[in-house]
């Protein structure tokens, strides 16, 4: 691996230094904090405000739109301290008085809208889940790294995930680190949550059945 040095650079961790979206620092009082990091919160409220101010669009269409972006930003930074500068109170608020401005909705069916543009994520600081002493990706233990991986999603993928213990509702094989788990609706019908209906397989898997299903 070659270092960039225009990239690189050495600095106090009570300084802080921006890493993959988010800034790390250890304050005054020796504790770690992890926060988004300014850029990429600015880049986040870009795409936001892009939305809620486009005359194109309207109240239920831009909620369409925000409810990815927004539960994608806080699923990122779920581990993350996200207060002060970084609240989305200010986005919300905003969002909420574009919404109510529109003539058919009145302050109940905005709030409505508003809770499905910004869904909300369980969250919790610095509450990552720690590797065992020992352990390593390459040590062949599928096993505690397939089940590890599944802690990483929630709701009906997580579910599924230990009904199936750990493995792909397709090919059977287990959840390994490096591959997106995807949620499959048997039916088609992405309605339908009914637990038989939805099962947890590999991205790569859930796209090959797509795929082999359309050219048949």
């Amino acid at each position: 691996m070659n270092i960039s040095q225009k990239k690189t650079k050495v600095t106090a961790t009570t300084d802080g230094f921006d890493f993959l979206g988010w800034h790390f620092k250890v304050q005054s009082n020796g504790k770690f904090v992890c926060v988004p990091s300014m850029n990429n919160y600015k880049a986040f409220r870009k795409k936001v405000k892009t939305i809620v101010n486009c005359s194109s669009y309207g109240s239920k269409e831009k909620a369409k739109k925000l409810t990815p972006i927004v539960r994608g930003w806080r699923n990122y930074h779920r581990y993350c301290k996200i207060v002060g500068n970084h609240s989305l109170y200010h986005i919300q608020y905003r969002t909420f008085k574009v919404f109510n401005r529109e003539e058919k909705n009145d302050r109940y069916s905005s709030k409505k809208l508003l809770d499905k543009a910004f869904p909300a994520v369980p969250h919790s600081e610095n509450n990552f889940i720690n590797v065992k002493g020992g352990k390593s990706p390459f040590d062949g233990d599928i096993s505690y790294w397939s089940e590890r991986n599944s802690k990483l999603y929630d709701g009906p993928t997580s579910k599924a995930l230990k009904r199936q213990n750990h493995s792909c509702g397709i090919c059977g094989m287990k959840m390994i680190p490096g591959e997106t788990v995807h949620l499959h609706h048997v039916d088609g019908n992405h309605q339908n949550w009914k637990a038989k209906n939805c099962i947890a397989v590999h991205q790569s898997c859930h796209q090959n059945h797509h795929m082999s299903k359309e050219k048949s």
